[in-house]
This record gives C-alpha cells, sequence and structure tokens, in this order.
C-alpha cells in the first residue's frame, strides 16, 4: 500500500478539477449543440395572462 503524502486540500482539488472537467465534457458533447426556440408572443401572453400556469390540470 502506497503512503500518499499529498495534503488533504490539494487531494480535493483534484478530485473537484477531475469532476469539472467530466461535466464540462458532457455538457459539450450532449448539450451544446441544443437550442429551445422561444416565441416573444406566446411568452408575452404567459406572463400577461391572468390564469396563473402552475393551476392547470391540477384537481381540485
Amino acid at each position: 500500500m502506497k503512503n500518499w503524502t499529498m495534503p488533504l486540500a490539494t487531494k480535493l482539488a483534484v478530485v473537484l478539477l477531475l469532476k469539472l472537467l467530466v461535466l464540462a465534457g458532457l455538457w459539450w458533447i450532449f448539450v451544446r449543440d441544443q437550442n429551445v426556440a422561444v416565441d416573444a408572443t406566446q411568452v408575452m401572453q404567459q406572463f400577461l395572462s391572468s390564469d396563473p400556469g402552475g393551476s392547470k390540470g391540477v384537481l381540485p
């Protein structure tokens, strides 16, 4: 068994850096090219409507 002499803070920094690289890679592969089409008039109607959107489809 090897005796690691790296301090805990260094080990944590390395692990966090690796996690960040993995997350950035996953985003780059799967999310980067995804786009959401937004229609300005639909957004305006949604924000200006008097019916709250959270109550749609909820039974009393």
